[in-house]
């Protein structure tokens, strides 16, 4: 509430472009350079979580993260 929201008239003018490089290793051209930003993501939170839940003795989760998993893990001290 403090603070107003830009308007589209208040921000600069730009212009997007593209290029497009092909990979010459492969037939279909497409690298996999696009999702690198988010391949250090998962395993970070999975730690955050661990951390979080260390108090309960839990020292391991499989992936998917799911909250019915994660309460059976801190009702029964970290054991599977």
């Amino acid at each position: 509430m403090d603070y107003a929201i830009r308007r589209a008239s208040q921000c600069p003018r730009f212009e997007t472009d593209r290029v497009e490089t092909p990979s010459p290793v492969n037939p279909l051209g497409a690298k996999g350079v696009g999702e690198a930003g988010t391949i250090g993501a998962t395993p970070a939170i999975a730690n955050a979580v661990i951390d979080a839940l260390a108090p309960f003795g839990v020292r391991h989760v499989d992936l998917p993260l799911k909250p019915e998993k994660l309460w059976r893990l801190m009702q029964q001290g970290g054991r599977p």
